[in-house]
């Protein structure tokens, strides 16, 4: 009898212990999550300083994360937002109509949002420049981040294009036909969606107009929850709109 209660409470010391290293194991899961909540807010560019630019010609808002526990990534995140939102613009720049800022993905994994430039004339030209940031790392993604980028991918494209999902805005976020493209050519295009704004100047790209820096139409992507989402600029902007479920096996990252 004494054995047998004596054998109980080495259990109960043994439950308390592994209750113990659960809850300290929760708590510490419990701050990396609040580690990277934060909230959204807007700045003018004319509130910026050291920009290249005459503010009264051309200003539009950047966004600034705000309410992180950690203030000095929260810092490094919005000096990353704000280089990747500006860093195009050089010399004089024409004023744009509109500029419409919309945020595609605010979650923990990634803060993923497009500023539409519109210039009205005789016609409308709505250049999109799409900006995807790692909230992990604070420093911005691309698709060749993401998505192994290969001949392999691009042929399940190709294959698979009714897996394509349709865009929330139809009437202007049509998808491409792939098929128009030999395989090599849809890889190029692919990689494309990668470049940085400089690599698209190197490789002889011309912007929309000279006054307005080098904003210019190009390949690209976003990210919504559950989908990834390819822009490709051939006679108008297509979008290849994927889930993420889909296409997991090319991922080079944990889904989001």
């Amino acid at each position: 009898m004494k054995q047998l209660r004596t054998f109980s409470k080495w259990i109960v010391c043994i439950t308390l212990m592994f209750l113990l290293i659960s809850c300290s194991s929760n708590t510490s899961n419990d701050q990396e999550i609040n580690d990277i909540n934060y909230s959204i807010s807007f700045k003018n560019t004319s509130e910026l300083y050291g920009l290249p630019w005459n503010a009264d010609d051309f200003a539009f808002n950047i966004i600034r994360v705000k309410d992180m526990i950690n203030l000095d990534f929260q810092n490094m995140v919005n000096d990353n937002i704000e280089m990747a939102m500006t860093s195009w613009v050089g010399g004089r720049v024409e004023h744009a109509d509109r500029v419409n800022l919309s945020i595609t993905c605010h979650s923990s994994r990634y803060l993923s949002f497009i500023n539409s430039y519109i210039y009205e004339s005789q016609r409308v030209d709505v250049i999109n420049d799409f900006i995807t940031m790692d909230m992990q790392t604070g420093q911005r993604v691309f698709l060749n981040d993401l998505i192994e980028i290969n001949e392999e991918f691009a042929r399940y494209l190709q294959v698979n294009q009714y897996k394509i999902k349709e865009p929330p805005e139809p009437m202007w976020q049509t998808p491409p036909d792939l098929f128009l493209f030999s395989t090599s050519e849809l890889l190029e295009e692919l990689y494309k969606c990668s470049y940085t704004e400089e690599q698209w100047i190197e490789d002889g790209y011309c912007s929309l107009d000279d006054s307005i820096g080098s904003l210019i139409f190009k390949n690209s992507f976003f990210v919504r929850e559950g989908q990834l989402v390819i822009t490709i600029e051939k006679g108008g902007e297509k979008y290849i709109t994927l889930d993420i479920a889909d296409i997991d096996r090319f991922l080079k990252v944990e889904p989001w």
